[in-house]
């Protein structure tokens, strides 16, 4: 019997891929069937195999395999909230507006005293309640919009009985605004509902101002809000609710804002009593949450980020961990401007002040990486202390050291983002050299020439800078870097034409100042001899274009007799500087390298 001939390798992998087929749609059928008997109760039956006449099944296209789930977008995030979610909220607004209609219509007629009005919106806001705590949990969330209403109907209705009825005294009308915001949290904790405590905390921080009156007092404006700021950071470490964590930090701020009067000195002491106690609940809280929910997460849970996480694409640890890092760049930066502006202070105070805020910042941030916190809060407090840092120097030195001290920490910057790989700090190290390069381009084309060539204090300042660009481009990557040398590059051009233009001769000297330089870089210093030979040819275009009426003839004998002979020499050489060969000699002969 002859034996068959051998398959080719293309045979044999079609076989492979029909098999493989195969396995997936037995695989495919018997997954079916287990969910069509937990749907139906019916034993699920065996896949048929696939028979010799029947049709395997088409492979699925590459791209429908390849192409991840894409996330729902804001908007079909938001109607897939179901009806109830919208209907719900559509009747509370409703029912409000009405309300408010019925009160106006009321007060038209004549048929309501003020006390009959007040005694209303209490019971409103009792039945309401009443309603929410009555509704069983499987419909919490109309629970949720219950309470809700409630509390806004009792912070309105506390709000026109001192301020439009006059019938409670102040500190009447400011006691039941507290229960009504303690009232507010408690059932946000109880029922587990952000929007709740929300709620609770605007209007908490908003009832001194519902119930403002002239004999209000700065302190005691501190003093309540310190104390609610403190309840708000407690129940957001207990529940990690990041809508009540934004909303009490910006209205924790604005509130020190709309209350700042700095007249008498116990209001700026309270003041700034307020605004340390509000910079370390908004920055010490949040990073302690996040090192806690790292550490244990099933204990610290992270509450779902809803639509954010599906827009975005990442995880809720990724987001908040941003959100913190965020704030606390942000509530440095506040509590740093918010306080100079309640004191009038001299710079050089504030200059140390944010230094030692800088290097507070840096030290936590040393910590947080010893102790293998999140790689963001880190590289956030690194960035923090860099910018405070940064800041402190205009306020501590002005010129050409505050110049030079900028550019030596933008390179300092470069190269401690290098070592921990920090992508953030190394963006603010670009940041800052670009305001370098910015005073750089304004020293070098704006201010005048100088009475002393080279060794003058602007002189050398601005070529430590040049030199500072130059050792941050080891640092600032491989494309960044090139951008850094080609700066200085320019940079050092431009400064050799300010400095030696002052000289006897001057224009001559600057162009064979450029040649030298350039011959050096091509000579020298081998990555840049493209950009040297390039930079050969700009004193050739300055000698053709300017020197030729400006220069005296002995001069221009001598720089076009010079550059003849560099082009000359180059050109003989020009092979062998370009092409060494692959075991490191240099070779003139044609077609090498």
């Amino acid at each position: 019997m002859p034996e068959p001939p051998e398959r080719t390798i293309e045979q044999r992998l079609q076989d492979l891929e029909a098999t493989v087929q195969h396995l997936q749609h037995t695989l495919k059928g018997f997954v079916d069937g287990l969910a069509g008997r937990a749907r139906t109760g019916q034993s699920a039956t065996s896949p048929r195999p696939l028979g010799e006449g029947s049709q395997r099944p088409r492979p699925m296209p590459r791209a429908q395999r390849m192409t991840p789930h894409k996330p729902p977008g804001p908007i079909a995030a938001l109607l897939h909230r179901g009806p109830q979610y919208w209907i719900g909220r559509v009747g509370i607004g409703l029912l409000l507006v009405g309300v408010a209609f019925l009160f106006n219509y009321a007060v038209d007629q004549g048929w309501l005293t003020p006390r009959i009005r007040i005694a209303f919106g209490l019971g409103l806001g009792g039945a309401l309640a009443t309603i929410g705590f009555r509704v069983p949990p499987a419909k919490q969330w109309f629970s949720q919009l219950m309470l809700g209403g409630a509390a806004a109907t009792w912070y309105i209705t506390g709000f026109a009985a001192f301020q439009l009825f006059e019938l409670v005294s102040h500190s009447v009308a400011f006691a039941f605004m507290v229960l009504v915001t303690l009232f507010t949290f408690s059932t946000g904790i109880r029922q587990n509902g952000p929007a709740l405590a929300v709620l609770g905390a605007a209007g908490g921080l908003g009832t001194p101002f519902f119930l403002y009156t002239d004999v209000g007092s700065v302190p005691g404006l501190v003093t309540y809000t310190g104390i609610l700021l403190v309840g708000t950071s407690a129940i957001y470490l207990l529940k990690g609710w990041r809508s009540l964590l934004w909303t009490t930090a910006v209205g924790g701020w604005t509130v020190l804002a709309l209350g700042f009067q700095t007249g008498a000195w116990g209001n700026r002491v309270a003041l700034q009593i307020g605004v340390v106690v509000t910079w370390l609940l908004f920055w010490g809280i949040p990073v302690l949450r996040e090192a806690l929910a790292e550490s244990n997460p099933s204990r610290w849970q992270r509450p779902p980020l809803g639509t954010i996480a599906g827009v975005k694409g990442h995880d809720e640890a990724e987001l908040s961990h941003r959100q913190v890092a965020v704030l606390t760049f942000v509530t440095a930066v506040v509590a740093l401007f918010t306080s100079r502006a309640v004191w009038s202070a001299g710079d050089t105070l504030w200059g140390l002040i944010a230094l030692g805020g800088g290097v507070l910042y840096a030290a936590v941030a040393w910590r947080l990486g010893r102790v293998g916190s999140v790689p963001v809060l880190v590289s956030a407090h690194h960035v923090t202390g860099a910018v405070l840092v940064a800041g402190a120097v205009p306020l501590l030195f002005e010129g050409h050291a505050q110049f030079l001290i900028w550019a030596a920490l933008a390179a300092t910057l470069l190269h401690v983002a290098h070592r921990l790989d920090d992508d953030a700090l190394r963006m603010t190290g670009h940041l800052l050299f670009g305001l370098v390069a910015l005073w750089m381009f304004e020293r070098l084309a704006g201010d005048g020439p100088p009475r002393d060539a080279v060794f003058n204090a602007r002189a050398l300042t601005d070529l430590a800078a040049v030199a500072a660009a130059l050792v941050g481009a080891w640092w600032a990557g491989p494309q960044a870097g090139r951008w850094y040398r080609l700066a200085a590059h320019a940079a050092l051009l431009a400064w050799l034409w300010r400095e030696l233009s002052v000289l006897p001769a001057g224009t001559g000297i600057v162009t064979a100042a450029w040649g030298i330089y350039a011959l050096v870089l091509i000579l020298l210093v081998p990555p840049a001899r493209t950009v040297g030979l390039v930079t050969l040819f700009l004193p050739v275009a300055k000698l053709i274009l300017v020197d030729l009426r400006q220069v005296e003839a002995i001069w221009r004998i001598l720089l076009f007799l010079g550059f003849g002979g560099v082009f000359l020499a180059i050109g003989y050489y020009f092979r062998s500087l370009w092409n060494p060969t692959p075991d490191g000699k240099v070779t003139d002969e044609p077609g090498t390298g």
